[in-house]
């Protein structure tokens, strides 16, 4: 069903322009006629950049492989999850040359990772079929974002990062820097507890909650700063300079950052 989904969209990428698709869905989402020529709202300037602006450093960035040297430039090699190998097919990954713990995805797409917590219990051939069809997916034909159109597919296997190693019931698993003209303004924290339930809290940069939500609900109690979140926001602003606009992903495990 999902391959049958995806041949869909693929058609209808030749038969609607993006402009057309994303002023529909823009319509649809929002509820109100966008201007795309001449934005005024965050939403109608990321639809903008969308459509019109193909520099070719949003490929670079877009790509989890190539991602990795511009933040090597710009931060330092220390803050980049260790990567084990890189695949070009599925038929190519054997597990004895591999650690106990392991995550596998794609470089060009997003949904397609793959947790290994034991080896003895891992499905490598459902793995298999799960990053075989992700491979052929080009995420463009799904959301019309243009900088994954030209992302040459790949299978990352990269070292696996334990974010539960804490004694902490509420875990921010992921910290979101988003940054406006190379500014960080606000901290979108992604947090978990012990049940599994998911969080979204909204921060500015002196960690005051916002009175706004993203998807998820806030938590119900308050959230101590990360240790490293100050460290974060000055690798942000380093990642982001010369950018009206870009999100930087950090995790923080045992007080160590990574991107």
């Amino acid at each position: 069903m999902k391959i049958l989904e995806y041949y869909f969209k693929q058609l209808r990428t030749l038969a609607q322009p993006d402009r057309v698709y994303l002023k529909n869905k823009f319509i649809r989402n929002l509820g109100y006629q966008p201007n795309f020529r001449h934005p005024m709202s965050l939403n109608e300037k990321i639809n903008a950049r969308m459509l019109f602006d193909r520099d070719p450093i949003y490929t670079r960035l877009a790509d989890k492989i190539s991602v990795r040297e511009y933040v090597k430039e710009k931060i330092g090699e220390k803050y980049l999850v260790k990567i084990l190998n890189t695949y070009r097919h599925p038929n190519e990954i054997e597990l004895n040359t591999l650690p106990n713990r392991f995550v596998l995805k794609c470089n060009h797409d997003s949904g397609s990772t793959i947790i290994c917590l034991d080896k003895s219990q891992f499905d490598l051939e459902m793995a298999k079929k799960k990053l075989n069809f992700h491979l052929k997916r080009n995420l463009y034909h799904v959301t019309r974002e243009w900088h994954y159109k030209n992302i040459s597919a790949q299978i990352i296997c990269e070292e696996y990062i334990d974010l539960f190693d804490t004694q902490c019931p509420m875990i921010p698993t992921t910290c979101r820097i988003h940054c406006f003209h190379g500014q960080p303004h606000y901290a979108e924290i992604d947090i978990s507890d012990t049940k599994g339930c998911e969080y979204i809290n909204i921060y500015d940069t002196q960690w005051q909650l916002q009175p706004f939500t993203l998807e998820d609900p806030n938590t119900p109690e308050y959230i101590e700063k990360p240790l490293q979140f100050d460290n974060m926001l000055t690798l942000a602003n380093k990642l982001a300079n010369g950018f009206c606009l870009l999100s930087g992903r950090f995790f923080n495990v045992r007080n160590h950052t990574t991107v």
